[in-house]
């Protein structure tokens, strides 16, 4: 089943938010964690681990945060995804890898052309979906995004 991990999903419900916030509005971790009610531990990981690729700039001192590290049309899904997961791969045998060797059935395998067009796809879409577009057209909440009281 493709799914997304916890920590993409963490990372994109920040990145939303902070999609809407200039670098004058840094916001933290904490504050993050706690609007939508996730693990501040694992949240604080990630966007850790999202500063150190680039996609969240970390502003110190008393008023510090995160703020985007890129524009919202620069950040895309795929990019999310693999800082935090890795690559993309629908079959275990990563068929786009040159390292076949967990897979004992890849010699004899009639399925690799289909999953290589499969995953060339998947890597496509998910590369066309930026941040800006989840917002923009797909962005749908019940839960208000972060206000600063300024």
């Amino acid at each position: 089943m493709l799914r997304f991990s916890k920590k993409v999903e963490y990372a994109l419900i920040a990145l939303m938010d902070l999609a809407d916030l200039n670098e004058e509005n840094p916001v933290t971790a904490k504050t993050v964690a706690q609007h939508y009610q996730l693990p501040y531990e694992l949240l604080g990981k990630v966007m850790q681990t999202l500063t150190r690729n680039g996609l969240l700039n970390s502003v110190q001192g008393v008023k510090g945060g995160y703020v985007l590290g890129k524009t919202a049309d620069k950040i895309s899904i795929k990019e999310v995804i693999e800082i935090l997961e890795g690559p993309i791969s629908i079959t275990s045998c990563g068929l786009h890898a040159d390292d076949h060797t967990d897979c004992d059935l890849f010699s004899t395998c009639t399925i690799k052309s289909p999953m290589e067009v499969i995953q060339q796809e998947l890597d496509k879409y998910f590369s066309n979906i930026s941040l800006k577009d989840l917002k923009a057209n797909y962005y749908n909440t019940s839960s208000e995004p972060i206000q600063l009281s300024v």
